[in-house]
């Protein structure tokens, strides 16, 4: 415990109580009543566990992780809890201070720093008067100053072991100004603020994030509470998704589906549209509008603005050049405005992406419904399509050299160049996938009918080769009705033969064939040669599948005859290598290897030369069937490397046959227990793949 602070001034008079005795402001005395010690301060509210407190096991943990790494090394500790609006920030940090208040024998110190008060943020001149009461100095007033409280402060604080909780805090000064100097103390921070001045000090951050999905259910269920409230766990999950699974929305949600009937119709009522905030009151207060109100408020124009456009956004992540587009300005005063909005706690960020919670999101539409015209939404929209057009195009360049319809790929520079440059593609189309399929929804919505099958074109190879059935089948059947509403019959034979494609790759055969005919018919109507000998191919690759080589094989040469005589000969080539590809692959099938061998080399010579890596392994690997089948040395080596190549470019289903080719060499070799390994594997993947191709078989019929 500290000793008093002496100056030369004496008190003569009867103590009664703690006294503060001024001459000079800067020379104080701090007496206790009878010479006792000061008092040793607990102004904890209420343990959060008596009144809905769940999990937060990972955050607790890390508190106590970081208190005893201080301890050992004989420090103060500073952490920031930081997180939006709502997410349970100050109840986190109540339930760890009711857990550890017992190791910090001088007490503990609570505060509200007013970060999101209408009425502004409180002082530290205030907050440090309340410390220095609730520490038993009297006569506060006479620190005039906040140096003068903070001196004190600093001065009865030096060796105590005290836990503070800083809660709702605004600014780094406004909680440096609060750090008692003792190397046993502990200081916790709440905020919706990007307090970075801190984190170059040393302080420590423990993000709070919405909860996982369980964790949200289980919240809500217990806000019901009401066994006369039947509980419907699919409706749950709908509403605790769509509220972001911020824990006081789930709550709010919780408490108003009490003693209702049902809970799936109340669901959907408002969970559609944007009328949930509205729906998320108790007791008379809209209460997650309110926070997110409070936020936006505090907003500057163009800042305010920036956030309304983001309501705009198909999804809750994007990028600053996304944001850019969308606004109509330059990265460089998107990325300050992406800036002031995380400062405020209106965006989360990761790495180089920024996210918004669903909630901030629906309020952000709302506010923008109020304070924008419908022709800057939509040119906004506009912008953010042509944006990701854009995106895709020049990644698309880079994954395949094919032909392809829209005359904007004329000035397209491919996204990136060099030995990485295919990955790197990948992982920006990863990154995106889901706001690429969404474009194509906006573009759907807003009538951009070129947008839509123009969009389809450049995701296609992206979407095929990933084994994305379901994304490529959603857009494909936008892209089907966009290209019928331009009526434009060669745009409707490529959208027809692609979604074909998606519903060949999604194992639905039958339907497949159906819309291969389909667009063979309408590119012979309107004497489209590469969409007839498109679909041609693709039948073949039908006929393959059902166990009938040499209709594939008809069919391949039927597609062939196409590129001789109605292609222009600089645009032979390619679509002859894919020909050498397929019609070798199926001529192994059947044994025929003497007529595969120079097809297949033929092809292969040419995707190296292009550098087309998938289409080369593609080759590669009926080749090493071919080794394989009539005894050559060369097959296990070159199978491990065409696994290798399929593994990077993330070609899951191309990996599967790889996989069960490879496991039968290796038997071949002697090497059982590796093969079992490898089919293993490729058993695995074959079950990923099958769940996702069910999962697009239904979201098709639905």
């Amino acid at each position: 415990m500290s000793e008093p602070v002496w100056s030369n001034n004496s008190n003569s008079a009867p103590v009664h109580g703690n006294v503060v005795q001024a001459g000079r402001v800067e020379r104080l005395i701090v007496q206790s009543r009878d010479g006792a010690e000061l008092p040793v301060p607990r102004t904890l509210p209420r343990d959060p566990r008596h009144h809905g407190f769940r999990n937060r096991v990972v955050e607790l943990a890390e508190l106590d992780r970081l208190r005893g790494l201080a301890n050992d090394e004989q420090r103060p500790l500073t952490v920031v809890l930081p997180g939006m609006p709502g997410v349970g920030k100050t109840m986190t940090a109540l339930r760890w201070a009711h857990q550890v208040q017992d190791e910090f024998s001088d007490g503990v110190l609570v505060a509200d720093l007013g970060g999101a008060s209408p009425t502004g943020p409180a002082s530290p001149f205030d907050v440090l008067g309340a410390f220095l009461r609730d520490l038993g100095v009297t006569a506060v007033g006479a620190l005039t100053t906040e140096r003068e409280r903070a001196n004190l402060f600093h001065t009865l604080t030096a060796h105590r072991e005290l836990l503070l909780v800083l809660d709702d805090a605004a600014t780094s000064r406004q909680v440096e100004a609060l750090l008692p100097p003792s190397p046993r103390s502990c200081v916790v921070v709440t905020t919706r603020y990007a307090l970075d001045l801190l984190g170059q000090q040393g302080v420590e951050h423990v993000p709070v994030e919405p909860f996982h999905l369980n964790d949200a259910l289980a919240l809500m269920s217990e806000a019901v509470a009401n066994p006369e409230t039947p509980l419907d766990p699919a409706a749950l999950r709908k509403l605790a998704e769509a509220c972001g699974r911020l824990p006081l929305a789930l709550r709010v949600a919780g408490a108003r589906l009490r003693g209702r009937s049902s809970i799936e119709s109340f669901v959907d009522r408002v969970v559609e549209g944007s009328g949930l905030l509205t729906h998320l009151h108790f007791d008379g207060e809209r209460l997650v509008h309110g926070v997110s109100e409070v936020c936006y408020q505090e907003l500057p124009p163009a800042e305010a603005r920036a956030y309304r456009f983001l309501g705009l956004h198909p999804g809750p992540e994007f990028s600053v050049a996304a944001v850019a587009a969308l606004l109509g300005t330059s990265e460089f005063d998107a990325e300050e405005m992406l800036a002031e909005l995380r400062r405020v706690g209106l965006l989360g960020v990761s790495g180089d992406r920024y996210r918004i919670h669903p909630l901030l999101q629906r309020h952000a539409e709302d506010a923008g419904r109020d304070a924008d015209t419908v022709a800057d939404r939509a040119a906004a929209l506009t912008r953010l399509v042509e944006h990701y057009h854009s995106f895709a195009m020049a990644r698309d360049v880079v994954l395949s050299s094919r032909r392809r319809l829209s005359t904007r790929y004329d000035s397209v520079s491919a996204a990136h160049t060099g030995p990485e440059a295919r990955r790197k593609a990948l992982d920006g189309l990863d990154t995106e996938r889901l706001n690429l399929l969404a474009a194509v929804r906006v573009a759907e919505s807003l009538g951009l009918h070129d947008r839509v099958w123009q969009l389809c074109e450049s995701l296609f190879t992206y979407q095929f080769d990933r084994d994305l059935f379901g994304d490529l089948l959603d857009a494909h059947l936008a892209g089907i009705r966009a290209a019928e509403a331009l009526g434009d019959a060669a745009v409707l034979a490529r959208m027809v033969s692609q979604y074909g494609s998606g519903l060949f790759a999604a194992h639905d055969d039958a339907e497949a064939r159906v819309q291969f005919e389909r667009a063979r018919r309408i590119a012979v109507e309107c004497g489209d040669a590469l969409a007839e000998q498109s679909a041609t191919e693709w039948t073949g690759f039908v006929h393959e599948r059902a166990g009938a080589p040499e209709s594939a094989l008809e069919c391949f040469e039927r597609s062939r005859a196409i590129i001789r005589s109605r292609f222009a000969p600089e645009h032979r080539p390619r679509p002859l290598a894919l020909y050498g590809l397929n019609a070798g692959r199926v001529l192994v099938s059947v044994g025929r290897y003497d007529e595969a061998r120079p097809e297949l080399l033929a092809a292969a010579e040419f995707f190296r030369t292009n550098g087309e890596r998938g289409n080369l392994a593609k080759v590669e690997l009926p080749l090493a069937e071919l080794e394989l089948r009539t005894g050559g040395a060369d097959a296990l080596p070159r199978l491990e490397r065409v696994l290798a190549v399929f593994a990077e470019l993330r070609m899951r289903s191309w990996q599967v046959t790889a996989l069960e080719l490879l496991a039968e060499a290796l038997d071949g070799a002697g090497n059982a227990e590796k093969a079992l390994l490898r089919r293993q594997e490729a058993t695995d993947l074959a079950l990923v793949l099958g769940r996702q191709r069910a999962a697009a078989g239904s979201d098709q019929d639905s």
